[in-house]
């Protein structure tokens, strides 16, 4: 019983590694929108994948900062463009941070910043930057501070907008656009929206990189048994 269900599955092995293949060659896109107006904040990240068959987003209509160190957030996780999977609506603040995790995060990542640094490479060639755009309205009380403040905003971001091209793969061009508020109580307005893709694939193989670094011995032993059993 035992070897007729190997003698399928050796038959069987070619169409599944075929099939492995094309599943980690799919494509997927993520979409991040986020806007700022009169102190109220909007982010939503949609995701898109097996050819659209797959999408869901998550929008955050509120970001409202109640004081310095507080933040009052309400998110929905939809799937699709209706169905509305779950809300969220919590606060968070800085005084709530846990600082063991955090210097036990900082700890990991000095201790395997070698292998962070190489996977964060392996992304950066991997994505794929389809669309950049950011408008920007504000400004100072003072004209003279808003002139300044609009020519180091236009020198950053020919700055940003050359490494960017010359690091990522870039389809089009960052766009930016600035438009100078020069009266009396300037708001500030944000808009951005920018979409990446990259495929399965690359997260298949960021996470194997961190299973062979966490336990090294575990993978080799896993591998033995499977030739073993084969």
């Amino acid at each position: 019983m035992c070897g007729g269900f190997m003698k399928i599955l050796w038959q069987l092995l070619p169409f599944m590694i075929v099939l492995y293949i094309l599943v980690q060659l799919v494509p997927v896109r993520i979409n991040l929108f986020f806007q700022r107006e009169n102190n109220n904040d909007f982010l939503t990240i949609r995701v898109n994948t097996f050819f659209s068959l797959i999408r869901f987003n998550i929008a955050i209509p509120l970001l409202h900062q109640e004081t310095p160190l507080d933040l009052t957030m309400e998110a929905e996780l939809k799937a699709g463009e209706d169905e509305l999977i779950r809300e969220i609506k919590e606060k968070i603040s800085v005084q709530d941070i846990n600082w063991e995790k955090a210097a036990a995060i900082i700890k990991y990542i000095r201790k395997n910043r070698k292998l962070l640094w190489f996977i964060s490479r392996f992304y950066i060639r991997a994505v794929t930057v389809d669309e950049f755009t950011l408008n920007i309205r504000g400004g100072a009380d003072d004209a003279a501070v808003t002139g300044m403040l609009a020519g180091l905003y236009w020198t950053v971001t020919s700055t940003v907008s050359t490494l960017a091209q010359r690091w990522l793969t870039v389809k089009q061009r960052p766009v930016f656009g600035l438009k100078p508020d020069f009266s009396p109580q300037p708001e500030l307005a944000c808009r951005l929206n920018t979409t990446v893709s990259f495929r399965l694939g690359h997260f298949t193989i960021a996470g194997f990189l961190f299973l062979i670094n966490q336990n090294p011995r575990g993978v080799i032993e896993l591998w033995k048994n499977i030739r073993s059993r084969g």
